[in-house]
């Protein structure tokens, strides 16, 4: 046990009975020390990181459009993509309509010749299919004989001609669309 007594402490059983406060005060004083020394230590270490912070965020400044001599800075390349995107879109609507029109351009074709008379050779008659995606097109007949020379046309609307046709006409209407697959 200890008692305090004017400034002094008595401690039982000790050899030196009685301490001394201001050993105390030596020691608070240490202490003192040691931590303004670890605060100092603390100190320097921010300001280093602080330091090292600032050179990287200086490298990057032209990401964030604060330096002034960049360009090509992060707001203007996003305002980039966003132009980008928009004019994406609006290529991928043109080409879309661009497809759906195409179906109506006529790209199958089928045509067959034949000797439509007896005492002509040579095969100079001929029926051409023209047809689109839809099968919607023309089928043009060419008969030759031999003092005479006859064209027709028909319409052909989704496969369906518009009149009944001949053998050879159904086969040029086949092959067309037989060629466009």
């Amino acid at each position: 046990m200890f008692t305090a007594r004017e400034g002094r402490i008595r401690i039982r059983g000790d050899s030196n009975p009685e301490v001394d406060l201001g050993n105390v005060d030596q020691t608070m004083m240490v202490a003192l020390a040691v931590i303004t020394v670890l605060a100092l230590a603390s100190l320097i270490v921010g300001l280093l990181a602080f330091s090292r912070v600032r050179a990287v965020s200086k490298r990057f400044a032209w990401a964030t459009g604060q330096d002034a001599g960049s360009v090509d800075t992060l707001p203007a390349l996003l305002r980039a993509v966003e132009t980008n995107s928009r004019d994406v879109g609006i290529l991928k609507d043109a080409f879309e309509a661009a497809r759906v029109e195409g179906r109506t351009h006529f790209k199958r074709m089928g045509i067959v010749r034949y000797n439509a008379f007896d005492g002509v050779a040579g095969q100079q008659s001929y029926s051409l299919a023209v047809l689109d995606d839809n099968q919607t097109g023309i089928l043009i007949s060419n008969l030759v004989g031999t003092n005479f020379t006859r064209g027709y046309a028909v319409d052909i609307k989704n496969g369906e001609p518009s009149r009944p046709l001949g053998d050879e006409e159904k086969a040029a209407v086949e092959a067309a669309i037989k060629n466009g697959n």
